[in-house]
């Protein structure tokens, strides 16, 4: 049965909330709720143990074989398997050469068919590495769409709009290899916030994920198997207001080790336009934003002038308040 670690127990200064069991409605969805949203509401992110989401075996097939063998295809191989394009914030990091990013498919949108040429073993390979993603897609699906839920509903959304919300949401898998890392200081990735509602993240082995604590210091999340981080995009923080921030967090590696990891991430879907909810706006709480195209948004983001900024989301949509 799930339960709550308790508000003093830490996983590396971060709650840890026992998801197991844990259904809309049921027994423990209340206390759960109460400690995942208060973890997010001050860091924008939280640790959940969810053995029931991601067992051992998918783990092993996911990251000792799906994920090894779609890096290791040719490149028009693993054009094939994505769906669509991504951020250019994925792409190849300055700080960290050998790493690559892709995202290896979206859950209900298949791939384009497999190049011409393409031997029967690498199609094999293909069709192993699609099934293995796809199944890791459809347990996180159910696990983002209640963390969701979890962090609406204690805001005092009513479930009416907290489904219209969860609705209005694509979703896709992002598989990430960072390669050996030779800096000093082991940084594989430089602080930033996702342009995303949320992201669950899933570790293997090599630990790296660090998020930013309201003092400003940096909390390890540790790569602990059957357990997931949660971190909140800015879009998130549009959708509830401000009430929920967008989590600042890095990935750094000890040195001459190789990263993988693997994240579920939701955006909006194609045309809709993100806009704080209207049960979270009223007198004592105005709007923080304006109506934010997610597609414009990007764009500005990564190839206008929202490069140079420290708040692109605030310069972009953000609504300033004077006395």
């Amino acid at each position: 049965m799930g339960h709550v670690d308790g508000a003093e127990q830490r996983l590396q200064g971060i709650r840890r909330v026992d998801l197991r069991g844990v259904e809309l409605g049921g027994r423990g969805w209340e206390e759960a709720r109460a400690a995942v949203a208060a973890s997010m509401q001050a860091l924008g992110a939280v640790v959940l143990v969810v053995q029931d989401a991601l067992d051992p075996d998918l783990r092993r097939d996911l990251f000792g074989r799906a994920v090894p063998e779609f890096f290791a295809l040719p490149l028009d191989a693993k054009r094939s398997l994505v769906s669509g394009p991504m951020p250019p914030s994925t792409g190849t990091s300055g700080r960290c050469p050998k790493r690559r990013r892709t995202r290896a498919c979206a859950p209900g949108r298949p791939p384009t068919p497999a190049p011409s040429g393409t031997s029967a073993t690498s199609s094999g390979r293909m069709e192993a590495i699609l099934r293995s993603v796809s199944a890791f897609a459809a347990n996180m699906l159910g696990l983002e769409r209640k963390v969701g839920a979890m962090v609406l509903e204690s805001l005092g959304v009513g479930q009416g709009s907290v489904a219209s919300h969860l609705d209005s949401l694509n979703y896709s898998v992002r598989l990430s290899r960072y390669g050996v890392s030779e800096a000093g200081d082991g940084m594989l990735m430089k602080p930033h916030r996702d342009c995303t509602v949320l992201s669950v993240v899933v570790q293997h082995d090599v630990e790296g994920l660090e998020v930013q604590a309201q003092d400003g210091s940096w909390l390890a999340v540790a790569p602990i198997p059957d357990t997931v981080a949660v971190i909140a995009g800015e879009l998130l923080a549009v959708v509830t207001n401000g009430r929920v921030p967008a989590c600042l967090h890095r990935v750094s590696a000890p040195r001459g080790s190789e990263r993988l990891s693997a994240q579920f991430v939701s955006k909006p879907k194609d045309g809709n336009t993100v806009r704080p909810l209207d049960e979270l706006v009223d007198a004592d709480h105005p709007p923080l934003y304006k109506p934010c195209d997610f597609d414009e948004y990007v764009r500005f983001r990564f190839a206008g002038d929202g490069q140079k900024l420290t708040d692109p989301l605030e310069a972009f949509c953000g609504v300033a308040w004077g006395p």
